[in-house]
């Protein structure tokens, strides 16, 4: 089973290969993940992005790298900080936003000629104090009119290849 960590920096999951622009330890192949990655077409089993996307220039491209490179069946793991979270706005390096909506533009049948077939599997959210007490119908009020309720937003994708 092949398990890579893009953009792992020093916090490489585990049992990935982990891929990066900066030597750091845990990194093991140096590269730019906006490019084209080192990997065979269809040999990846499980894909982690932890604060990652919100930093890619052009997020289509990179779905659609991520989607090559990915065996059908295989799951994608995202973390990314909540469009309405401080945490979105505070790093200077990110250069996007993104919600739960972002995720259906890489389903099929995709719009904007965007070429990925990924099916949502589940999102989740890091929902602060006291909000998390809440029920869910009024978390998701809060989390989409309020800001700060969420922190971070965890997206598991499935690749579907026929």
């Amino acid at each position: 089973m092949i398990v890579i960590d893009l953009g792992c920096g020093k916090n490489k999951q585990r049992e990935a290969i982990g891929f990066d622009c900066r030597r750091e330890p845990g990194v093991n192949a140096l590269c730019d993940i906006e490019q084209p990655l080192p990997l065979k077409a269809d040999c990846v089993d499980v894909v982690h992005l932890s604060h990652v996307m919100e930093h890619v220039r052009e997020l289509i491209p990179f779905m659609e790298e991520v989607y090559r490179v990915c065996k059908s069946g295989a799951q994608v793991h995202v973390t990314v900080p909540y469009y309405t979270s401080r945490g979105a706005f505070r790093d200077p390096t990110h250069v996007r936003y993104l919600t739960e909506d972002t995720f259906q533009y890489f389903e099929a049948p995709t719009d904007y000629g965007v070429r990925t077939n990924f099916r949502i599997e589940s999102v989740r959210y890091d929902t602060r104090k006291p909000f998390r007490f809440l029920p869910e119908y009024f978390r998701k009020r809060c989390r989409r009119h309020l800001w700060n309720v969420v922190e971070n937003m965890y997206v598991t994708l499935r690749v579907v290849k026929s």
